[in-house]
């Protein structure tokens, strides 16, 4: 018998999906997709986030990238050198973030940071919470 009880429905699994409308709400002022490349595409609005946001933002767009086959063989799971090379972020401040700020939202597997879909309203939370970056013009 394969009878399901009341706590099976509390067991998450990160490979199930995420809440699609949630990913939309929270990158779609910062990025969007070259449809071709499937490489992300920075919106003015991303330069005004803190580095600890824009390092968030990536990782999100990253598994938009995944969700989507917007890229053949894709991983979205990334070293912090090659986040390093494409935001122009410190490795160490990457690791910094993932060690403390962000301890319970971006996990590290063989090196390589994502996060997990169940993670996604954290992300949410952490980047309405942070607030922008003071250089950001208010309009």
């Amino acid at each position: 018998m394969n009878e399901q009880d009341a706590l099976d429905k509390l067991i998450v699994d990160e490979n199930e999906n995420p809440d699609i409308n949630l990913l939309a709400k929270i990158i779609s002022e910062y990025i969007r997709f070259d449809k071709k490349t499937g490489e992300i595409i920075f919106q003015k609005e991303f330069y005004g986030l803190k580095d600890l946001q824009k390092f968030l933002i990536f990782l999100l767009g990253r598994k938009t990238i995944l969700i989507k086959k917007l890229k053949d063989s894709f991983n979205e799971k990334i070293s912090p050198k090659e986040i390093s090379e494409v935001l122009g972020i410190k490795a160490a401040t990457l690791r910094k973030y993932v060690s403390s700020d962000l301890k319970n939202i971006v996990k590290s597997e063989d090196g390589k940071y994502f996060v997990p879909n169940y993670n996604l309203y954290k992300c949410e939370e952490k980047l309405a919470k942070n607030g922008k970056s003071n250089n950001k013009k208010s309009k």
